[in-house]
């Protein structure tokens, strides 16, 4: 069975689950944060505004079907007519000629053989100088719920320990392109804001059936419409965007880490409530991990996903100790992720639930 299909079949199941236990759910220990009252009501398991769940043209999430856009905006315009996955590469300075640096190969993620739901990932990359950014593995199963996904290339080479006390100064001149931290001299045509604004603009040209400027304001990134998401480095990145950015959520893989930054329990323009996070008992920065959960005051408790199904307790602090060969990375779709006797990935009801589940 194809992965898209798969997938969406598999969101299905869990939304029937759900509808028929409510949110009692549970993983091992959490207390959660109180649910949303089902799959649908407000969000379930559907995104911005109880725009409906994941369960097709007016299934268990009420109007929008897979999620839709929420309220009276209809969304992006995606092109169905010939359904299928769309995948898109390309360098920075394919998209900006100003870009000079960090000029990897960027990845884009669109599945029209399901229905779209009207927010886009922005998926960070961690710490170097990676030839390819992103992960088309996890990209495709993110598309398969119906996301536009995109991947930016951008500055994370330069060592958080050079940064000190004020790691998130690292970060948000990396993100915003503005003099945060004397460490590091980065411009706007290299930042990840810019990236985003102008990979969009590129991938409407070359995919136009996704219409990807839906996802820009003027000259800014659509942020209530995006999912801002990334692995380890990107993770803590990510973290740091919800902090100064009024995102639709947050997803950290492997992450974040910041140990004793101050940036932690910083006030943060997302609420606390849409931030969520997975690490792995096999990573050595693990225990690092579960204290930015608490000093982040994400929903809940400690709460292993292995053996469990979403909601997990209603947790925003998941863990597990699936086997694998690399805890670190596992947390990400491809390489080491676990997958199952039949060859699903182990984690997909533990993502399905952090990029879409509990709003």
């Amino acid at each position: 069975m194809r992965i898209g299909m798969r997938i969406f079949m598999s969101a299905l199941l869990l939304v029937a689950a759900r509808a028929t236990a409510g949110c009692s759910g549970g993983g091992e220990g959490g207390t959660g944060a109180g649910g949303a009252g089902g799959t649908g009501g407000a969000g379930g398991m559907g995104g911005a505004g109880g725009a409906g769940g994941m369960g097709g043209t007016g299934g268990t999430g009420g109007a929008g079907g897979m999620g839709g856009a929420g309220g009276g905006d209809p969304g992006p315009s995606v092109d169905t007519t010939n359904p299928q996955l769309y995948k898109v590469s390309f360098k920075a300075d394919q998209a900006d000629a100003a870009a000079t640096q960090a000029l990897g190969t960027q990845l884009a993620h669109l599945d029209t053989r399901v229905t779209s739901r009207g927010q886009l990932v922005v998926y960070l990359h961690g710490a170097g100088a990676p030839s390819t950014c992103g992960s088309n593995a996890h990209g495709e199963v993110l598309a398969g719920l119906g996301f536009h996904v995109f991947g930016p290339c951008y500055l994370s080479d330069y060592g958080v320990g050079n940064c000190g006390d004020d790691i998130e100064g690292c970060r948000l001149e990396a993100f915003d392109g503005t003099d945060h931290h004397p460490f590091v001299d980065i411009t706007p045509p290299d930042s990840l804001e810019t990236r985003i604004v102008k990979g969009l603009a590129y991938l409407a040209e070359q995919n136009p059936q996704g219409d990807w400027t839906y996802f820009v304001d003027g000259d800014k990134p659509r942020w209530d419409k995006i999912v801002i998401s990334g692995i380890s480095h990107g993770a803590s990145t990510s973290a740091v965007i919800g902090k100064h950015r009024l995102v639709h959520r947050v997803v950290s893989l492997s992450g974040p880490l910041d140990s004793n930054q101050a940036w932690l329990k910083a006030p943060s323009l997302t609420p606390i409530d849409r931030f969520y996070a997975l690490t792995h008992t096999a990573d050595s920065q693990h225990p690092g991990h579960l204290t930015s959960f608490e000093d982040l005051g994400l929903p809940g408790m400690p709460t292993s996903v292995d053996g469990a199904m979403p909601p997990y307790g209603d947790s925003h602090r998941l863990r597990s100790s699936a086997e694998t060969s690399d805890g670190h990375v596992s947390t990400q779709a491809g390489g080491p992720s676990p997958k199952d006797a039949d060859g699903n990935y182990v984690f997909l009801p533990v993502w399905i639930y952090l990029y879409t589940g509990s709003l």
